[in-house]
């Protein structure tokens, strides 16, 4: 979730033509997000944000973006929240304050993504994730708020405790995945969907191998055929969750899940024979 920073304090106001509308654009009410480039502004009335997206490459520095009609794109409107602490406006999912920098509440409505504030896909970099769930907790780990105060330090825990949960979710792909279809409307019960008896005799066979295995060798033989299937099976869902193929993907993954069973059986081998990677 990016930081957004005041803006250049211009004097005056000034208008400019969005999506057909035209709105005049406060200085005092500009917000930027200086990892996307991202401005946000207030319109004439007051009552609704709007978020313009600005090219500054050719523009002097400390000279307004929106001088230039070209430079100006319309994105969305934004919903405006009030700080709890000092009643300044903020763009909702502010994390802190623009005015007196306080902690704000999270936003529940947030999803996985939302909260590490990177973009909702089933392919996910697991160690740039990594390095996002760090850089989040090293700002609302609730150790750093225990000179605040008790709703401070409440807000801190909320924060923490979602970006924890988050991770923990969009790290795993099989939780991924599933969390994935449950944002699509489409979430996989156990016996929701019918599987191919023959497929269901692979798992059995798969299974009963892993029960009758003598040493760590077979079982480490096992464990590389499954996981190759396992592999075979993501990948196939990458692709159906890209073409936005929901039924498909919840298919492919009702299928992944009874691989990832016998995954962590493997795990749980290991683990009672001292076995590491």
């Amino acid at each position: 979730m990016a930081m957004l920073s005041c803006g250049m304090p211009y004097r005056s106001q000034f208008s400019a033509v969005i999506s057909g509308s035209q709105f005049i654009l406060y200085s005092r009410s500009i917000l930027r997000d200086q990892n996307t480039k991202l401005s946000y502004f207030k319109s004439r009335n007051h009552r609704k944000t709007v978020l313009v997206r600005e090219n500054e490459a050719s523009l002097p520095r400390h000279t307004c973006p929106l001088l230039l009609k070209s430079n100006v794109k319309f994105l969305c409107s934004i919903t405006q929240v009030k700080c709890w602490n000092c009643g300044a406006d903020n763009i909702i999912n502010t994390s802190f304050c623009n005015e007196c920098s306080k902690i704000q509440p999270l936003d529940q409505k947030l999803n996985y993504y939302e909260v590490l504030g990177i973009t909702k896909s089933f392919r996910v970099e697991t160690i740039e994730l990594t390095k996002i769930f760090r850089s989040l907790q090293a700002r609302f780990h609730p150790d750093k708020f225990t000179q605040k105060t008790e709703k401070e330090q409440q807000y801190a825990l909320e924060h923490s405790s979602e970006i924890n949960k988050a991770y923990r979710c969009l790290l795993l792909p099989v939780e991924r995945a599933q969390y994935l279809l449950e944002l699509a409307g489409k979430p996989l019960f156990e016996g929701q969907i019918d599987m191919d008896p023959e497929f269901l005799m692979e798992i059995m066979e798969l299974n009963e191998e892993l029960e009758e295995a003598t040493d760590k060798e077979d079982v480490a033989d096992i464990g590389q055929k499954n996981q190759k299937l396992l592999d075979n099976l993501l990948q196939e869902a990458d692709a159906a969750f890209s073409a936005n193929d929901i039924e498909l993907a919840r298919a492919i993954v009702a299928k992944i899940k009874y691989y990832n069973n016998i995954y962590w059986k493997i795990k749980e081998y290991e683990r009672q024979h001292g076995i590491v990677d």
